[in-house]
C-alpha cells in the first residue's frame, strides 16, 4: 500500500511542475505527517520560481479561525467588489517561500496548516504602507483579507483574496529579537545535506523531514510546509516522521546487524533531520544564534551528518549562512 501512495504522490508532483496538481490533504486531522497519508501533491511554491500555484489556503474549516467581519487592508483594493465588510475574513499566517517568485507558501500562525497563495494583482500593503508584491520578503507575517471559502486541496486554496497586509522585522507583529525567515535557513541546511553524498539519494520515493526538536520554535505548520517544500523540490513523497516512527508505521526493513541488535534501512525513502547539538546558548552582539545538528540517514552504512552547526541572526533581520562545526559519514 505504501508504494502504491508513492507512486501516486510521485505522479501528483508531476503534475504540480506542470502547474496543474491537486490532491486530497494528507489525513482527516490535517496533521501532514505522513503516517500512512494519502497521495499529497499541491503548486509549488519553491524558491526556485518554479510554483505555478494558483491562490491558496489552509484546508479545512473555511472560516479558517478568523474574525469574521476584519477588513485590514481592504482599503487598498480601490475598487467595489461588491462584499460587505462582514462577508471578508483576516487570518493571519506566515510566508515561508516563494516571496520572490510572487507564489507563496503559507503556514498558518497557528496549527498544521499550509497554503499556497499566487500574489498576482492582489492589493499589498507593507508595515501600513501601499505596495506591491515585489516587497514582499521570506519570514514576513501576512493578514489575508479574504472571502472565508477555501479548497481543501494540500496545501489548501483561498476562494478569493481580497488584499495582502505584510509586516517586517522589528514591527508588533515580526519583533526584534525573533528568528526571522528561520524556515529559510533550514532549507539550505536540507539542500547542502542533499548534495552531500548524493549516492545516498538514488532511487528514493519518500523524503521524511523531522524537525520536531529543530531549535528555534518553529510552529508545526512552518515544519510541514518545509517538509513539503523540500520533497517537491525533489519529486518524492512528504512525510514528518522521526527515525522512531518509521519504525513503528513500517516503513523500514530490518537488516541484519550480526550481533542480535535490531538494525533498518529504508529501501525506497531517506530521513533528514535537524536538532539541538547541545552546545551552550550564545550571542553575538546581542544578536541570537541558532545551535544544530543535521543529518540525512537511509540505513546504519548510509547515512551523511553535519556537526555542531551555528548561524548568527544578522543586523540586517534574517540568516545569511551558517557554519558547520564538522561532518561525518557512515
Amino acid at each position: 500500500m505504501k508504494k502504491g501512495r508513492g507512486l501516486l504522490y510521485l505522479l501528483a508532483c508531476v503534475l504540480t511542475l506542470a502547474g496543474c496538481g491537486k490532491a486530497e490533504r494528507p489525513d482527516a486531522a490535517g496533521d501532514g505527517s505522513g503516517q500512512k497519508s494519502e497521495a499529497q501533491s499541491g503548486e509549488e511554491g519553491v524558491s526556485a520560481g518554479d510554483s505555478s500555484t494558483g491562490n491558496g489556503a489552509a484546508a479545512g474549516d473555511s472560516s479558517m479561525g478568523a474574525d469574521e467581519g476584519d477588513s485590514a487592508g481592504d482599503s487598498s483594493t480601490g475598487t467595489d467588489t461588491g462584499v460587505s465588510e462582514k462577508e471578508r475574513f483576516t487570518a493571519r499566517f506566515r510566508i515561508v517561500d516563494g516571496a520572490e517568485s510572487g507564489n507563496l507558501v503559507l503556514a498558518a500562525e497557528e496549527g498544521n496548516e499550509v497554503y499556497t497563495l499566487s500574489t498576482g494583482e492582489i492589493p499589498v500593503t507593507v508595515d501600513g504602507r501601499e505596495g506591491d508584491a515585489s516587497a514582499l520578503e521570506d519570514g514576513m507575517a501576512v493578514d489575508i483579507v479574504f472571502d472565508g471559502s477555501v479548497m481543501e486541496t494540500f496545501p489548501a486554496q483561498f476562494g478569493r483574496v481580497y488584499s495582502i497586509s505584510a509586516y517586517g522585522p522589528g514591527t508588533e507583529e515580526n519583533p526584534e529579537g525573533g528568528y526571522y525567515d528561520l524556515c529559510g535557513l533550514y532549507l539550505q541546511v536540507l539542500n547542502d545535506l542533499w548534495d552531500r553524498d548524493s549516492g545516498l539519494n538514488d532511487g528514493i520515493s519518500m523524503i521524511s523531514v523531522d524537525l520536531s526538536q529543530a531549535p528555534g520554535g518553529l510552529t508545526q505548520g512552518e515544519k510541514t510546509a518545509v517538509a513539503w517544500i523540500f520533497a517537491c523540490r525533489h519529486n518524492a513523497e512528504m512525510l514528518t516522521m522521526s527515525y522512531e516512527e518509521l519504525v513503528e508505521e513500517g516503513y523500514l526493513s530490518e537488516v541484519s546487524s550480526g550481533n542480535g541488535n535490531k538494525l533498518y534501512q529504508w529501501k525506497d525513502g531517506i530521513l533528514f533531520s535537524i536538532t539541538p547539538s547541545g552546545q551552550e546558548e550564545e550571542k553575538v552582539y546581542s544578536f541570537p544564534v541558532i545551535q544544530f545538528d543535521a543529518g540525512k540517514w537511509r540505513s546504519p552504512k548510509g547515512a551523511y551528518f553535519f556537526g555542531r552547526c551555528s548561524a548568527l541572526w544578522s543586523e540586517m533581520g534574517t540568516w545569511t549562512s551558517y557554519e558547520i562545526g564538522n561532518e561525518a559519514i557512515s
